[in-house]
């Protein structure tokens, strides 16, 4: 078994924005071999496998049927030549750089000649 750290920030709680995001860590025990699953009793059992294929399976065909109603309805997904798009993943991506969101905010507007 090996230590595995996690980070991440909540931006929404319980359905609603917070009014400032809330960074969050943490650490877990994680496996490195099936051989310490099983003899930790840790294994799924069978139903537990087959809930786990039939989601997978499930969230695949549903994520093709929306695409396939959106494409009817013509409407396409959109990219970073949309200005917007851009915009957002620049400072999505300075954010997780540790940049503030005002700060990402404000290089994202500079390098993309936004007012």
């Amino acid at each position: 078994m090996k230590t595995e750290k996690f980070t991440g920030t909540m931006e929404n709680a319980y359905g609603n924005p917070l009014p400032k995001s809330i960074a969050f860590e943490g650490s877990f025990d994680a496996y490195d071999t099936i051989e310490e699953v099983r003899s930790a009793n840790d294994f799924p059992s069978n139903d537990e496998i087959v809930t786990f294929v039939n989601a997978r399976r499930k969230a695949t065909k549903r994520q093709q049927a929306m695409t396939a109603a959106l494409d009817a309805a013509g409407i396409a997904k959109p990219t970073n030549e949309d200005p917007n798009v851009a915009f957002k993943n620049m400072v999505a991506i300075l954010k997780a750089q540790g940049k503030s969101e005002e700060q990402a905010a404000q290089v994202a507007k500079t390098v993309l000649g936004i007012a």
